[in-house]
């Protein structure tokens, strides 16, 4: 059976178990966030967003903490 609504490729904001902590619009601002959470103990990765802006992504159970690691640390 055919689903005609459901593409076979994945989708490009589709980060499996991982959901994103920021969005932000470079890489080099995307490595600089992942490396603050990776030295408060939260295991985080870059991933693409759309249309170039790059996501922060971590696992779910550390998703409120990353929030406040970053809240704490942002002007």
């Amino acid at each position: 059976m055919m689903w005609p609504t459901r593409s076979h490729e994945p989708a490009t904001e589709d980060y499996g178990l991982l959901v994103a902590a920021a969005t932000v619009a470079t890489e080099t601002t995307a490595r600089t966030v992942r490396d603050l959470l990776r030295d408060n103990g939260i295991r985080a990765t870059i991933g693409p967003a759309r249309p170039t802006r790059h996501r922060v992504l971590v696992f779910p159970e550390d998703a409120a903490r990353a929030f406040e690691i970053l809240c704490d640390n942002t002007r």
